[in-house]
């Protein structure tokens, strides 16, 4: 074996090593985001749960401040006007609930939001 064929194989295990860490790495990354992202999505679930089950509901806007994960959200109720079923006939008490949640991520603004509607009746007993 000669020092040539040595240092070929060395360069080539060296390509070879680097680009299997580069691969690492940039998994590592795409599982933190995912991971970032589905705490979003739990957040803004759960905090639509917590609006849709209230007994009364009324307009508001409220901006809930960034806890350890840094992630914003704003809630915001308004009431559904022109809402029509589909014999033409005025929909009331319906609300629509809307969550926007805002934060940084490799020092770049991200912004989630998810919204449902809910009518207004709906937990009130017959």
């Amino acid at each position: 074996m000669t020092l040539f064929e040595v240092l070929l194989a060395l360069a080539i295990f060296a390509i070879s090593a680097v680009s299997l860490v580069t691969a690492i790495n940039q998994i590592g990354h795409a599982v933190l985001e995912a991971r970032q992202y589905r705490n979003v999505e739990q957040g803004i679930e759960s905090i639509i749960d917590e609006y849709s089950k209230a007994p009364l509901l009324d307009e508001l806007t409220k901006e809930i401040k960034p806890g350890k994960d840094g992630v914003a959200f704003t809630v915001q109720i308004t009431s559904v006007r022109d809402a029509k079923n589909q014999e033409g006939r005025s929909l009331q008490g319906l609300f629509r609930i809307r969550v926007i949640a805002k934060w940084i991520e490799n020092r770049e603004p991200m912004e989630l939001e998810a919204e449902t509607l809910r009518y207004v009746g709906l937990f009130q007993p017959v």
